[in-house]
């Protein structure tokens, strides 16, 4: 049986949570998993939090959790425990709930990001996901070089349009329509010759600070300029000495060469999956017109509304 996690499952939370496998990799370098706080928050104050599942058969349990801001088209499933294994009868079921979870809150898609050595990548697939990118992630290992010059800054809103520009021009159209434009307010931007020609994405955490760049192609000559004049703005906004990490997705693959040449060391490569998820849909439902002098008209007339699912 599944359900919503409540106050008598804290034990349960607890106990299982070393055991477990947390599938978004920005929650788990910068914020770390935290699947007990998580779980009170959303139950104390729903819209906090990570919405929890629970499973149990007898002596047998297992939890799953879901990340969802209200209103967005992307969901992720944030963290399944205990993690996969053959016997593990719990896993399955728990993934197929959050996507029900996930499609009932709004969401379009429910992602997830696996190793795809791992277990966990072909239990995804017989769960309906599918890759639509692959990623690597990057840690900084060493100091980073000071790179003086006035094409970095930090990004503003007046940049939105320019940062969509060029998101749509450099990301496949089939990540475009998993993953919505970054928001310019939290990275920084180099420009030349007052054209915009990179941004990097900026996500902060208590236990880390997680880049992803966009670079126009054209700008790879000069790629580790741009790393190491943004990258430097960071850490000179990072006084706690968190670790920094760079995702660098397939279709920039030449960055990968520019991020060791600048004493970043490799963490892994990643499926980045997802599995398209019902959405509703509100049509009207037409009535026939009241009889009128005996005969009925057959013209219709929109009347209550009909929640569809469709495939």
């Amino acid at each position: 049986m599944i359900r919503p996690f409540d106050w008598r499952d804290v034990s349960l939370i607890r106990q299982l949570s070393d055991q477990g496998t947390c599938l978004d990799s920005i929650t788990r370098l910068t914020r770390d998993s935290q699947p007990l706080n998580n779980a009170l928050l959303a139950y104390l104050m729903p819209g906090t939090g990570a919405p929890t599942l629970v499973w149990r058969d007898g002596t047998r349990a297992g939890f799953g959790q879901l990340r969802h801001r209200p209103g967005e088209e992307q969901a992720r499933a944030l963290f399944v425990a205990p993690a996969w294994s053959p016997e593990n009868a719990a896993w399955l079921p728990l993934v197929d709930r959050l996507a029900q979870e996930a499609g009932a809150r709004g969401g379009h898609n429910l992602i997830a990001e696996v190793d795809e050595a791992s277990g966990e990548f072909e239990a995804l697939r017989l769960a309906g996901f599918a890759i639509y990118a692959r990623q690597t992630i990057w840690r900084l290992a060493g100091e980073l070089k000071t790179v003086a010059t006035a094409h970095a800054r930090p990004a503003a809103a007046a940049d939105g349009v320019a940062v969509t520009t060029l998101y749509t021009n450099l990301v496949p159209r089939l990540v475009q329509q998993v993953e919505p434009a970054p928001k310019p307010g939290r990275g920084y931007v180099y420009e030349r010759a007052g054209e915009l020609i990179a941004f990097l994405d900026v996500k902060r955490g208590p236990t880390g600070l997680w880049v992803e760049p966009y670079l126009h192609p054209e700008a790879d000559n000069r790629a580790d300029e741009i790393l190491q004049a943004a990258l430097g703005l960071l850490a000179g906004t990072n006084r706690a000495g968190r670790p920094i990490y760079v995702c660098v997705r397939r279709y920039q693959d030449w960055l990968q060469s520019v991020l060791q040449a600048a004493d970043f060391e490799c963490l892994g490569s990643q499926a980045v999956m997802v599995k398209r998820l019902a959405v509703r849909v509100s049509e009207p439902v037409l009535k026939p017109l009241p009889t009128l002098e005996g005969s009925a008209t057959t013209t219709p007339i929109a009347g209550a509304r009909l929640d569809i699912y469709p495939n």
